[in-house]
């Protein structure tokens, strides 16, 4: 601090105040220039590949700790005695801790998320009663997007300390569909018949292979299941367009899929 004391006298400012003011000012100026390397070599590092997640919560990491070290370099530029403020922080440590016990907690969860990685952006997850596809993790919160477009933040700590059920992060998934047909059609008929429509579908991947099985003997229909794997990606979309394929090809031979309805029988004394 002293030689770039002698330089700026060398530049001709020799105000006291005037020091104080262009130091703090280059201070400021190299915090800034900093965390806009710090946001660069971020979003370069995501663009080659790396988790999209991960960037608010490392770029809050280095910015809280460069207003620090900022913050005690201006209060040294003004004469105070840093030295004196460390040393208080530090013995007031475990009172601050416990003051901040949830604070920390979502601090040292959120950084456990990032080096454990239970997932990444955009992925689909339930943990708890939250559900949505991951934005972000931030220093304190966790921020989602539901999937009626509902913006939902969380705590760290919340994630961290409840399973998390992945839905994105396997790149196949078992599709399970159950269809209810009549007990005058045969459960054998209608099998084949999805059979069929699956073994002319390339998006339906073919190892493990595709079952066909009657599940349950239910009140007013048979229930016949199919049980095929996708893509991730292409889950839902599947699974709509399965529900109406199975619905119009039972349609065309004559399988019927019954209303829920109730056999009387009246006994006569």
């Amino acid at each position: 601090m002293k030689e770039y004391e002698a330089f700026l006298k060398n530049l001709g400012v020799t105000n006291a105040i005037a020091q104080d003011i262009v130091e703090i000012a280059t201070v400021l100026i190299v915090i800034a220039i900093i965390l806009a390397i710090i946001k660069f070599i971020l979003s370069f590092a995501i663009r080659k590949g790396a988790d999209e997640s991960v960037k608010p919560l490392l770029y809050s990491l280095f910015s809280y700790a460069l207003y620090i070290v900022g913050l005690l370099m201006i209060l040294h530029i003004l004469g105070v005695n840093t030295a004196g403020i460390v040393t208080v922080i530090g013995a007031a440590s475990l009172a601050i801790g416990l003051a901040l016990k949830d604070t920390l907690g979502n601090i040292a969860s959120g950084i456990l998320l990032l080096f454990l990685h239970p997932f990444r952006a955009s992925d689909y997850i339930e943990c708890g009663s939250l559900k949505g596809k991951i934005v972000g993790v931030g220093l304190f919160n966790t921020t989602l997007i539901s999937l009626d477009g509902l913006y939902v933040s969380a705590p760290n700590s919340m994630l961290w300390g409840a399973p998390i059920v992945n839905f994105s992060r396997n790149p196949s998934r078992r599709l399970d569909l159950a269809f209810g047909i009549d007990y005058a059609d045969s459960a054998e008929k209608a099998m084949n018949e999805m059979k069929q429509l699956v073994n002319a579908d390339p998006e339906v991947l073919k190892n493990p292979e595709p079952s066909f099985f009657v599940s349950s003997l239910d009140d007013s229909a048979v229930a016949v299941n199919m049980r095929v794997w996708v893509k991730t990606a292409n889950y839902w979309d599947m699974r709509c367009k399965y529900m109406k394929a199975v619905k119009e090809r039972f349609d065309e031979v004559g399988i019927s899929i019954p209303f829920p309805q109730r056999v009387v029988h009246i006994v006569k004394e």
